[in-house]
């Protein structure tokens, strides 16, 4: 390939970006032409400059990666092809992969950058479809989501997630989730009926809970507590009169 490929880099870690310019310097057939710790900057940027590739971090204070090609799609040329440059885990990882041009896992190894390069090297253009347009359909067929937490954007599988909490101190929902059993704040425009729209796996057993029922092993006769499955059945949760009705209608009861 004789012509240079034209690298822009979005990130707000600036020693992630150093380490990322400096590796691909090594390659003689890429110009990284400018980086930029903000995104809001990086979008004027990169629809002037239309560089062949992007990569891009996910999860930033400012606005999410995701946000930002969002916002970008309209004014970017359909061969301007986007790398995420993130530290999700394997699972999703794994599936963007089908779908997106290609992903950097931080932190990464040397022959995982040559792979990429290479892979955009051979690349043969073959459609139009936009890679938002392709993240969002991934996203479904792998029962994946995306949700606005206070630190970022948090892409997630349905099966991580234990269960939703609201408090009431923050006021706003909280995820549970059942790889690191850790609570999450979501944003507090985000609503029960936002959340159990994701999957129907999501059910309300009370004003302030809302659990997957993928984890749920039984509800005690009188005193309505939900128990789950090991190793999560030391935490239980209520439900209310109210909302056991409908959690009766989405169980088939014998």
């Amino acid at each position: 390939m004789n012509k240079k490929i034209s690298v822009i880099i979005v990130d707000d870690d600036v020693l992630s970006i150093k380490r990322l310019s400096d590796d691909l310097a090594t390659f003689s057939d890429i110009s990284v032409i400018t980086t930029s710790t903000s995104p809001t900057k990086a979008q004027k940027i990169i629809i002037e400059m239309q560089p062949d590739l992007i990569f891009l971090d996910i999860e930033m204070p400012e606005m999410s990666g995701i946000e930002l090609l969002k916002r970008m799609q309209p004014d970017l040329h359909p061969e301007v092809k986007v790398v995420f440059y993130t530290a999700f885990n394997k699972y999703v990882l794994e599936a963007l992969r089908a779908s997106a041009f290609d992903y950097l896992l931080k932190p990464y190894m040397p022959d995982e950058l040559s792979t990429i390069i290479e892979r955009y090297r051979s690349y043969t253009p073959q459609n139009t479809e936009t890679l938002e347009q392709s993240l969002n359909k991934l996203l479904i067929q792998n029962n994946v989501f995306a949700i606005q937490t206070f630190k970022g954007l948090l892409l997630l599988s349905v099966e991580k997630v234990l269960l939703f909490q609201y408090t009431k101190e923050h006021n706003c929902w909280q995820i549970l989730r059942s790889d690191d059993s850790k609570f999450y704040k979501l944003r507090s425009s985000i609503s029960s009926k936002d959340l159990m729209a994701i999957s129907k796996s999501f059910v309300q057993i009370s004003q302030d809970c809302i659990i997957n029922l993928n984890y749920l092993a039984t509800v005690e006769n009188k005193s309505l507590i939900c128990v789950f499955y090991p190793p999560f059945d030391n935490i239980k949760r209520t439900a209310s009169q109210r909302y056991f009705k409908k959690l009766r209608e989405r169980l088939e009861i014998i």
